[in-house]
C-alpha cells in the first residue's frame, strides 16, 4: 500500500462548476434494481448538457475560487488538469484554461489523463512539484464532461468540474495515510 504525506501544502478552498440539467440516476425500467444502485454507489441524480465541455466547467468553478480567495491570477504558478474527457487530443486542455484564465505564460501547465482516482493523483503531483517552495500558488482542475460518450443509460456518470486551490507554506500536514 502507498502512503503519502503532503508537508507545507495548504489548501485554500475548493469549488465546482455543474450544468443545470438534472437527471435521476436511476430509471423505472433499471435492470439492476434502483434502490440497490442508490444503497451502493450513493448516486441519486447527474447533471449532464451536450453545451460544456469539461474545460468550461473547470473554468467557472476556477474563476468563482479565484474570485472568493481574492487570488491575483499573476500569481499562480501551476495549473494541472485532470480528466478523462478533455476538450481534445492536442492542444493540452491544461494550455487551453491557462489562456481563458489569464494566467502567466510561465505558469506550469499539465494534463493528467484519468478518471476516479485523478483528483488523488493530481494532488500528489501538484503537492510534489509544490514541495520545494519554489511555486507558491496553483490550482488542481479535475472533472469529466462526457458529452463524447454520453448515453443515456448510462446511470452513474455526469457532468462537472471542479477547482482546488494550493499554497505553499508552513502548515500542519494535509494528508497523512
Amino acid at each position: 500500500m502507498s502512503f503519502l504525506t503532503i508537508k507545507n501544502i495548504k489548501l485554500e478552498g475548493i469549488s465546482a462548476g455543474v450544468p443545470k440539467n438534472i437527471s435521476p440516476a436511476i430509471s423505472t425500467t433499471d435492470k439492476y434494481g434502483a434502490e440497490d444502485f442508490v444503497a451502493t454507489t450513493g448516486v441519486v441524480e447527474k447533471r449532464y448538457s451536450n453545451d460544456f465541455t469539461t474545460s468550461d466547467l473547470c473554468l467557472a468553478a476556477t474563476n468563482q475560487l479565484i474570485n472568493d480567495l481574492g487570488w491575483d491570477k499573476k500569481d499562480i504558478d501551476i495549473l494541472i488538469f485532470v480528466s478523462q474527457t478533455p476538450d481534445y487530443i492536442l492542444p493540452a486542455t491544461s494550455c487551453i484554461l491557462q489562456d481563458k484564465l489569464g494566467l502567466s505564460k510561465d505558469c506550469y501547465a499539465l494534463d493528467i489523463s484519468l478518471g476516479c482516482s485523478g483528483w488523488v493523483y493530481g494532488m500528489s503531483v501538484i503537492s510534489s512539484l509544490m514541495s520545494s517552495g519554489a511555486i507558491k500558488k496553483g490550482l488542481l482542475l479535475a472533472g469529466d464532461a462526457r458529452k463524447q460518450c454520453y448515453e443515456e443509460p448510462d446511470q452513474l456518470f455526469g457532468f462537472a468540474g471542479t477547482a482546488t486551490a494550493l499554497s505553499y507554506g508552513p502548515c500542519r500536514s494535509l494528508i497523512r495515510g
